[in-house]
């Protein structure tokens, strides 16, 4: 265009939207839609045609479109649904406009605007779609009405939140207040039976309620009569409600026991408070008829005393042939770094390997009962990362090698191996700096209490059978006459000695028939941590915390009801006690 053609235009516009009123008159009339008088959500998705005006689905002339990052909607749309007036003039192929206190004019075949009496290119702040349609940049045009907005570029999706205006004063405190509201499934509820709680809150300005505050509420009753139940929320700006009460019925028919209610519904993998009373259905339950096989086919070696190191030595020493697996539980007691090592030395006359299938192990912590957790967690995970070692004749290398203790440290370590020949294994605390060749020769040191030894097997197979679980039904594990503790040898004591705790055995457990239970944990013994695998699937009993005898119970798992039988894996972790208690107990759901 031509400076003078343009001047003339502009001319023009400027006399169509501030010229005399007969000017006026000639150009069209800027009528607006109905405004709307409450607060709107508008959601706009790119590329899709369907946009929703508080949850109500509008069709687009065009859909909404993303240019060089910026979201371009239909203008018609925009002021049909912000209440704004947005003409067409046929004879001019222009678009009036009047956005907050914007007033636009876009000359279409020229591509030229006037935004408040200003000349400007139309573009980019208004583009022409495919289909012919004027669109405008929806930041810009939300910029001058007052509307906030955001865009989610997982969904592909525009928010926009409007205010219309009002009396020209900002809202007070007391109406900025969202509002708290709810109801029940049904007005009334037997004892023990699950309310539906549904949540009617809104607030005013259309923001989320991220918090809500409750009193009275319970998952279920077991008093009959009204109850009074109260609910307040704050809106992501820290407004709170006022308190919302409404009264529930609990008719004098019981459903589910405060126990019963528990099993059935609470989280698993979380701790069931019971009274002592309430405890009793669990530790006197019958026991599960079971038959237990001990196969010899892993040596294991386990050294745990002296548990508290004080002085340089050999822990424990003895060999593997074949299938075994290592176990070493220790803590530096000594007011200077320690190195903790496990050597293996060929004594024989030809090379021998040594592969790890399996291991678990713990960098130097100071937190005791989480050193035996986390060891146990690795090795049931089943993670045998180690590279094959191969042994020379006369040979001694370390074939395992932790960062060295400081004082009050303690590591834990479980590993499975498979040796090609006879392989000498000792546990070693020594110096920093110390050669595997010194490490093997070291002097033995005196037992002190705790295990140490070594033992035919490490495996235990329990087959058991629930019944169905008609009733509660329990194992015990670690249990004298029931699940008696592992014996075996001491090498440096040539004595008979008992693994008390059954520390690096494993456990596999079938419970064929569980039918339709709650599998729970009592710990007998003292606190209890440990993980547990059930089909295969890895639990932390408990993920924080321990499990004590005061807990109650600890709610692992829940059967479908459908499965011929339930494997259960498990190793006691160190740090934690037996006997323990894997109780199901039978659900009904009414």
């Amino acid at each position: 265009m031509n400076n003078l053609r343009r001047c003339i235009l502009f001319a023009a516009l400027l006399a169509l939207l501030m010229g005399p009123a007969q000017a006026r008159a000639e150009s069209p009339a800027l009528s607006a839609p109905t405004a709307p008088v409450s607060a709107m959500k508008v959601w706009l998705y790119v590329d899709n045609r369907t946009a929703y005006v508080n949850g109500s689905p509008a069709e687009l002339a065009s859909p909404a479109t993303v240019v060089d990052g910026k979201m371009y909607v239909p203008v018609k749309f925009l002021g049909d649904t912000f209440g704004f007036p947005v003409e067409y003039d046929p004879v001019s192929n222009s678009v009036a406009l009047k956005a907050g206190d914007a007033e636009v004019w876009i000359w279409l075949s020229e591509r030229t605007a006037l935004v408040g009496g200003l000349p400007e290119p139309m573009e980019p702040t208004f583009i022409i779609s495919a289909e012919g349609k004027l669109m405008a940049q929806l930041t810009w045009m939300m910029d001058r009405i007052g509307a906030s907005y955001s865009y989610d570029p997982a969904l592909g999706r525009g928010e926009v939140l409007y205010m219309p205006p009002g009396n020209g004063e900002l809202p007070s405190a007391e109406d900025s207040k969202p509002i708290a509201k709810f109801t029940f499934g049904k007005p009334s509820y037997k004892m023990g039976e699950k309310v539906q709680y549904i949540d009617l809150s809104y607030d005013v300005e259309g923001d989320g309620i991220p918090y809500a505050y409750w009193k009275g509420r319970q998952d279920a009753f077991f008093e009959p009569g009204e109850h009074a139940v109260s609910l307040q929320v704050e809106d992501s700006k820290g407004n709170k409600s006022e308190w919302f009460t409404k009264t529930i019925l609990i008719t004098n028919e019981l459903l589910y026991t405060p126990v019963d209610f528990q099993m059935h519904f609470a989280k698993t993998q979380s701790f069931v408070k019971l009274t002592a009373a309430e405890l009793g259905p669990f530790r006197n339950s019958a026991r599960m008829p079971v038959t237990r096989e001990t196969p010899l086919t892993r040596r294991l070696l386990v050294s745990d005393s002296p548990e508290t190191i004080v002085e340089h030595g050999a822990l424990y020493r003895d060999w593997v042939n074949g299938e075994g697996r290592l176990y070493a539980y220790h803590i530096n007691g000594m007011d200077e770094d320690v190195q903790f090592a496990i050597v293996a030395t060929n004594e024989g006359s030809a090379p021998v390997t040594i592969e790890t299938t399996r291991r678990g192990e713990v960098y130097p912590s100071s937190y005791v009962q989480l050193i035996g957790y986390q060891a146990s967690v690795d090795f049931l995970v089943g993670d045998g990362a180690k590279p094959t070692l191969l042994l020379q004749p006369g040979e001694s290398v370390a074939y395992a090698v932790l960062p060295k203790l400081k004082k009050g440290q303690g590591i834990n370590l479980m590993y499975d191996i498979k040796t090609s020949g006879r392989v000498v294994f000792t546990f070693a605390a020594a110096a920093p700096g110390a050669s595997a060749e010194e490490m093997a020769g070291m002097k033995e040191l005196e037992y002190n209490g705790h295990v140490r030894g070594t033992f035919a097997y490490s495996d235990i197979r329990i087959t058991a059978d629930a019944g169905g679980t008609k009733q509660p039904m329990r194992l015990s594990i670690g249990e004298s006459g029931f699940d008696p503790y592992v014996r075996g040898y001491d090498a440096f004591r040539r004595e008979i000695v008992e693994n008390r705790g059954n520390f690096g055995v494993m456990y596999h457990i079938r419970v064929q028939n569980p039918g339709k239970a709650a599998i729970a944990l009592l710990a007998r013994g003292g606190t209890y941590k440990g993980p547990f695998k059930i089909n295969g699937e890895m639990m932390l009993a408990p993920a924080s915390g321990a499990l004590t005898a005061l807990d109650g119970a600890f709610l692992l798992h829940r059967t479908a009801g459908d499965e011929p039988y339930i494997d259960i894996e498990f190793t006691p972790a160190a740090g934690s006690y037996l006997p323990l208690d894997i109780v199901f107990y039978p659900l009904d759901y009414k």
